[in-house]
């Protein structure tokens, strides 16, 4: 019988995950249900999570199946919109007790929602399997589908890169995976994990990555590489740092940036000022004033960033509004953050000239605006 715990308690930087997940399933699963619905096609939307867990923490919080599917059917597209849309969901767990008390909190949610005003309940279907990721992997599809690949194993052997490199390759494949780095890296030279090491990266590059300060961020940049080996043309990372000893990873991927929009859309829920980073709130030094994450507002992100990239992309030269949305779009930053709280203020500051046709207002694509950065 399993020595392990069924439940456990939540930590901080797991409730941040969980931010981010729900940002990012909230807009990925709108784009593809609104793909499907517009071209009239009953279409396949596939949740995959891979290590799933019991469904709750010891505090009686939600886990990620049950966050996923709560949103799924509470949401108010599902019975109009979508209603031709079908959703499926995959929940892996490898304990046998844990998997059970997961079944039985997906019961129970979904009896729960039956009362929602969403009656097309058929539409979404799920599964729980007692077993391995490795053995339990979403089979490729005919129809038309998509597919999200969530993968937050307990340890770094458990996900090997090589299956997941199959998997994203599938259509429309897009993936949130949690990377342990810190914890890697403390274990990189021990006796016996060198084949866990091995099936971590999906290579044996990382023993060329040198000891030293800099070694896990050239692990996760290798960790990053093996996705876009696999065809994730749009690959970022969000660091959940529980304290100043571990530094987690959220590693997203996607072909498309359709799928890169979503990734960003959880990283700038947890972060609305970087979109890089959750810290654990602790006590402030006497010196020094900590804003929460939750307390800070989405139009207080930080966005001279995206100006100096958007500088360093299109230069001096004069540019278009579209122009300037898709080197937005590429980047971190949201297509939010480029109009009112990236372009106009460069403006007002005469960073930025603005060429406007008449009756051409603010930033309005499609009606011949033109920009230039001034020479710094």
């Amino acid at each position: 019988m399993s020595s392990e715990p069924v439940l456990w308690s939540r930590e901080d930087h797991t409730r941040a995950k969980h931010v981010l997940l729900l940002a990012f399933f909230n807009k990925w699963v709108s784009i593809h249900s609104e793909s499907f619905a517009k071209r009239g096609v009953r279409g396949l939307v596939r949740i995959y999570d891979g290590f799933a867990g019991p469904g709750v923490y010891s505090d009686g919080a939600e886990g990620s199946p049950l966050i996923v599917l709560r949103a799924l059917l509470t949401n108010e597209n599902l019975a109009g919109r979508w209603a031709r849309v079908r959703y499926q969901l995959q929940f892996v767990e490898k304990n046998a007790a844990r998997a059970r008390r997961l079944e039985a909190e997906l019961t129970r949610l979904h009896a729960e929602l039956v009362g929602h005003e969403v009656s097309a309940m058929d539409q979404v279907t799920w599964t729980v399997t007692c077993g391995t990721y490795e053995a339990n992997v979403p089979p490729t599809v005919r129809e038309p589908s998509a597919l999200f690949l969530f993968l937050d194993p307990f340890g770094y052997s458990h996900a090997p890169m090589t299956l997941t490199q199959d998997l994203v390759q599938q259509p429309k494949s897009d993936t949130l995976i949690f990377a342990p780095f810190s914890f890697v890296n403390r274990f990189l030279g021990r006796d016996g994990q060198a084949a866990p090491m091995d099936r971590f990266f999906g290579t044996s590059e990382w023993r060329a990555v040198p000891d030293g300060p800099g070694r896990p961020q050239r692990l996760l940049e290798l960790f990053e590489n093996q996705l876009r080996l696999a065809g994730m043309d749009w690959v970022g990372s969000f660091r959940l740092k529980p304290d100043e000893a571990n530094a987690y990873y959220i590693v997203g991927g996607s072909a498309h940036l359709r799928g890169w929009a979503s990734i960003k859309e959880g990283f700038w829920a947890v972060d609305p000022v970087h979109g890089k980073e959750f810290r654990t709130v602790r006590g402030a030094a006497p010196t020094e004033q900590l804003f929460p994450t939750e307390d800070l507002e989405p139009d207080k992100a930080d966005t001279l960033g995206l100006e100096a990239e958007l500088r360093a992309s299109l230069g001096t030269d004069w540019f278009s509004v579209e122009d300037a949305i898709d080197v937005t779009a590429r980047s971190r930053w949201l297509d939010s953050h480029l109009k009112r709280a990236t372009l106009a203020p460069a403006e007002r500051a005469k960073r930025l000239e603005v060429i406007r046709p008449t009756g051409a207002r603010q930033f309005k694509e499609g009606r011949g605006i033109r920009l230039r950065f001034v020479p710094s």
